[in-house]
């Protein structure tokens, strides 16, 4: 057998040693049929006791029924969605080139859009369900849009449902008429949102205390079981050939389990408390455990498939019957700040402020990942002899620790609470992080590290593909990235959106997510080592950073002079003893944007003449070495032009 048959039947003797596929498609669909009849036995056998608990009139059992199984549904047809469009992008491309969607990636965005058709219907049921159950089970309720979209805003977790809806049915209608790889990644966000939007407005995100890690851990293990869950869905699917695209993106599978286990578990102690012998507590360990087994056949398999999958629909269908369970007692909070924060804040002190705070658990993940992978890269170059800059790699370090210190630090606990430690935390993440990191240069690394396929297959290429995308060469449009940056204080400040979304965490990861990338757009074509989309001379970079500087200035002197507190409501709530006069440390937080806005702003503009500089030094060496090799012709020729112009006259 050849190596190309042995790779497209799965190969050697393991897949001798397999069951057929015919049992292999048939596990699957037993096992939903058995969660399924989990589900309605555990909503019959609790009956009316969990809408009793919360002081609101049960629904019918009709509504009690479908309510799980649309969230199962919803589970199953996003993960499926997002693993597909995964799939779509580690398969092989068309020989056409690396924006065309090959014969594997195209019935993998196929399947992605069919899946995202069922989620968007699941989650309308789901967030009708949601709305009857928190409202007394009063049908009227849907027949009014506008009642329905108030009592969805108020219970939060349907507004979810529908905003994972609309994205859904987005998805679908991309899915269902793109060729294009880069459109397929384009539709990769999109779904992670419709993913998230009902776990951090759901029951974990109201929890008490503690709600701000349990939150953070909830959307990194949905985002990762779902992804894990809809690979395993893509092989057994698409078995055959295609498998091949499930083999090529076991990484991924595997790395996606390692971080739905962790991150569930940290959720599961941060929820439970150690009331394990609840309902909530005993699903919590059914699923973790079931997870654990997911993992271990991942690992053992060469390809995610029903034997992964499986206990994944297990998980889900506990997921799902739990989310309908009043959150347990233990996780009310005992005071205002538990409530709004999910801890409690001590008098800040300058050591307090430098030193550990509460752990941002989400940004904590992301800056190690970004860290591991750069020194992996760097590794990379050095292991087959070529080198790195050490002040690169010092930078993006640099960044990356900033990063976690900066969220998880007394500062990043206290930026919940007042508004000047939220300004200083805001100046770091747009003003000195996206700086270290944009001097990092990780594209130019990744291009350098990534393997470059042997006509366009490498993802190298398509890393290329995406730098060129239309949106990146938007974004860093001088213009454009000057209003993301600095329109941004504007428009969250002095409307209503910071007001908003201050008692919500999600909102707040949401502003530390603006805060990072409309930083790194503004920096990236400024002083980024990595070539940008659209690249500028020095000058015009000089140009754009010196912009930028009177609307800083003007900002923080607005903010200084105002005479309303911004987000007053949410402040007074919180009522802390050590700031009395919310005006005078809104006062603060003008000063903070004032000073810490033009400071950094000095410090790229330094950095940005040592890069003119020394481009005009490599300049002159060039010129001198062409002058070398030629014997100065150029200027030779200069002087016979003057000459003759000195003769006719």
């Amino acid at each position: 057998m050849s190596p190309t048959s042995r790779d497209a039947s799965g190969g050697g003797a393991k897949d001798a040693l397999a069951p057929p596929d015919g049992a292999r498609g048939a596990l699957a669909p037993a096992v939903l049929a058995l969660v399924v009849a989990g589900v309605v036995v555990g909503v019959l056998v609790r009956g009316a006791a969990p809408f009793a608990s919360l002081g609101v009139d049960a629904p019918s059992v009709a509504v009690r029924v479908a309510t799980p199984l649309a969230r199962l549904l919803v589970l199953l047809a996003a993960g499926t969605c997002l693993g597909g469009l995964v799939g779509a992008l580690v398969a092989r491309p068309s020989t056409g080139g690396a924006r065309v969607l090959g014969a594997q990636g195209y019935r993998a965005v196929r399947l992605a859009g069919t899946a995202a058709a069922v989620w968007a219907v699941g989650a309308l049921v789901a967030a009708a369900g949601a709305v009857l159950g928190g409202t007394g089970g009063d049908p009227r309720v849907l027949a009014v849009p506008g009642a329905f979209l108030d009592a969805a805003g108020a219970l939060e977790e349907p507004m979810g449902f529908l905003v994972a809806a609309v994205l859904a049915a987005v998805v679908a209608v991309v899915c269902r008429m793109t060729l294009s790889w880069r459109t397929a990644a384009g539709m990769v966000p999109l779904a992670a949102l419709g993913v998230v939007a009902p776990v951090v407005t759901g029951q974990v995100a109201s929890a008490g205390a503690g709600h701000d890690i349990a939150t953070d851990a909830a959307l990194l293990a949905a985002l990762a079981a779902a992804v894990w869950t809809g690979l395993a869905v893509l092989e057994t699917l698409a078995p055959g050939p295609d498998r091949a695209v499930a083999a090529r993106a076991r990484p991924v599978a595997l790395a996606a389990a390692g971080v739905a286990v962790a991150v569930a578990a940290v959720s599961a102690v941060v929820l439970v408390r150690g009331a394990w012998l609840s309902v909530p507590g005993v699903l919590a360990l059914a699923g973790l455990a079931l997870l654990a087994v997911a993992a271990v056949a991942t690992w053992r398999a060469r390809v995610p498939g029903p034997a992964v999958l499986v206990p994944l629909l297990a998980v889900a269908g506990a997921a799902a019957l739990a989310a309908t369970e009043p959150a347990p007692a233990f996780g009310v909070p005992t005071t205002i700040q538990e409530t709004l924060l999910g801890y409690v804040l001590t008098p800040p002190t300058t050591l307090g402020l430098l030193g550990p705070g509460r752990l941002n658990l989400l940004w904590a993940v992301v800056a190690v990942v970004l860290a591991g992978a750069y020194l992996l890269g760097v590794r990379r170059l050095r292991a087959r002899g070529d080198a790195w800059p050490v002040g690169r790699t010092a930078a993006w370090s640099a960044g990356c620790a900033l990063l976690v210190w900066a969220t998880s630090s007394g500062l990043g606990a206290h930026a919940m609470a007042t508004f000047s430690a939220h300004m200083g935390l805001h100046m770091l993440l747009s003003m000195l992080v996206p700086v270290l990191l944009v001097l990092g240069g990780p594209v130019t690394l990744a291009l350098r590290a990534l393997p470059a396929g042997e006509t366009v297959d490498g993802p190298r290429d398509r890393l290329l593909s995406l730098v060129d995308a239309p949106l990146p060469r938007l974004l860093t449009r001088p213009v454009v990235a000057l209003v993301l940056f600095v329109g941004s204080f504007y428009v969250l400040y002095f409307s209503p959106l910071y007001a908003d979304a201050l008692p919500y965490h999600w909102a707040h990861q949401a502003m530390f997510v603006h805060f990072l990338l409309t930083g790194y757009l503004f920096f990236w074509p400024i002083i980024g080592v990595d070539r940008s989309p659209r690249p500028l001379p020095h000058l015009g970079r000089l140009a754009l950073l010196l912009a930028s500087m009177p609307f800083h200035a003007f900002f923080g002197v607005a903010l200084m002079g105002a005479a309303t507190v911004i987000g007053e409501q949410y402040f007074r709530q919180l009522a802390l003893p050590w700031v009395p006069d919310l005006l005078a440390d809104q006062s603060l937080a003008g000063g903070i944007a004032w000073a810490s806005g033009e400071a950094p702003l000095l410090v790229v503009l330094v950095a940005l003449l040592v890069q003119w500089s020394r481009a005009d030094q490599r300049d002159a060496t060039r010129r001198d070495r062409h002058a070398d090799r030629d014997g100065d012709a150029d200027l030779a020729a200069w002087n016979a032009m003057l000459a003759d112009l000195a003769r006719r006259r």
